[in-house]
């Protein structure tokens, strides 16, 4: 196992123990196929399928390909199937079946792959409810093992900003710069993609974007555009990148199967006085959310405030986008970009201990461009620890 058997015992606890959809709604099992939730199950990608049972002790295995990340585990616990329909018979010689009361991945999977799944139940019929909720509940809340991996790679992370100024020189277009420093994350160790939520959230490995490039919003639900190209429209372009004018940096931590997120603000030339204003600005929203957040405290009162400091220092039309204005001010983070909670005003939702959680205050200034600030923290009994330390004043690229 790429994690071990306790650590598994652990995340399958929190699955049939976290999720309020189990209790409320008879669901006794859950197939799983995604590949975000067999990262979660074994610490890496696996082809096949998992059958989670809250009367198991482990998951039982459907394995298409061979996978080393499961050869440790007991035999009677992992099978060779060449496709999905010889489950049930393995699955009955156990005592267990696919039923009305099983979960399926409703989001993750295709209508067809839906359709095909649900036929393996014994009526014919799988639960309405899905799997992606009660999976992506139990993710929210991190084990310590996954919060070590999140600090290591947290700090692998950090290092890329600090190579932005060494690696700028005078002229460089945007995508020149992006490939500089992507050249740099690789040879640390990022894997070179990294895994959003959401079947048409779709992103390399970042968003540099500098001037009136950031006016353009992103086809994704992203805080940051960019005009990008026609194959991938948004983030950098062509176009070099001016004096006078911000660079933001947005580059993803993907250096484990773990994301963390940092986003820092850069300058060429000497900014008018409201950029460096507005990044105050963002800084104070997360020096709040540091003071404000801890277990048990309200996600929406995190987006609410950075509302009513935008309003008080009269930047509402440019907070989070201009054209286009993100409706949040951070997310959850782990082993996708983008995961719950999301940092809305209409969130339900409070802050756990052993949550990771970026928070990204940002601004569009026309005529100067994006400035701002991303940090990854995690959510502790008393507060939150910051897992991303690096210089947030707005760094100069020509000096």
């Amino acid at each position: 196992m790429y994690i071990s058997l306790a650590e598994l015992k652990l995340r399958l606890n929190k699955i049939f123990t976290a999720s309020q959809e189990l209790t409320n709604n008879g669901i006794d099992s859950i197939l799983i196929r995604a590949n975000a939730n067999m990262i979660y199950l074994t610490g890496t990608v696996v082809s096949g399928y998992a059958y989670l049972h809250k009367e198991l002790e482990l998951p039982v295995f459907f394995i298409e390909r061979p996978s080393q990340a499961i050869d440790e585990l007991p035999e009677n616990c992992r099978y060779s199937v060449r496709k999905p329909e010889l489950i049930p018979d393995i699955l009955k010689e156990k005592g267990f079946a696919i039923t009305e009361r099983t979960a399926l991945e409703q989001e993750e999977l295709s209508f067809s792959e839906y359709c095909r799944l649900s036929k393996l139940s014994v009526t014919g019929k799988v639960s309405p409810i899905s799997a992606n909720g009660i999976m992506l509940r139990a993710r929210m809340v991190k084990t310590p093992f996954e919060i070590e991996v999140m600090r290591e790679s947290a700090l692998v992370h950090c290092k890329i900003y600090e190579d932005v100024p060494r690696l700028y020189r005078e002229g460089m277009t945007e995508l020149e710069l992006q490939i500089e420093l992507e050249r740099a994350m690789r040879l640390r160790g990022s894997i070179g993609t990294f895994r959003c939520y959401g079947p048409r959230m779709e992103i390399f490995m970042g968003n540099i974007i500098s001037g009136d490039n950031a006016q353009s919003p992103a086809p994704y639900d992203f805080a940051m555009g960019g005009v990008g190209t026609p194959a991938m429209p948004m983030g950098a372009t062509n176009r070099i990148i001016r004096p006078n004018s911000s660079v933001m940096v947005d580059l993803a931590g993907n250096y484990s199967v773990y994301n963390t997120d940092i986003t820092r603000s850069y300058s060429v030339g000497t900014l008018p006085d409201r950029a460096y204003h507005a990044h105050e600005v963002a800084r104070s929203i997360c020096r709040f959310f540091e003071h404000h957040a801890k277990h048990g405290s309200s996600v929406a009162d995190i987006y609410l405030h950075a509302q009513e400091k935008v309003a008080e220092e009269q930047f509402e039309s440019v907070f989070m986008g201009t054209e286009f204005q993100a409706k949040f001010v951070g997310h959850g983070m782990g082993i996708q970009i983008n995961e719950q909670p999301v940092l809305t005003g209409k969130s339900k939702d409070t802050f756990q201990s052993g949550m990771t959680i970026a928070v990204e205050p940002k601004f569009v200034l026309p005529g100067i461009g994006p400035v701002g600030m991303e940090n990854t923290y995690l959510i502790t009994d008393d507060g939150v620890e910051l897992l991303t330390p690096v210089e947030e004043s707005i760094v100069p690229l020509d000096k």
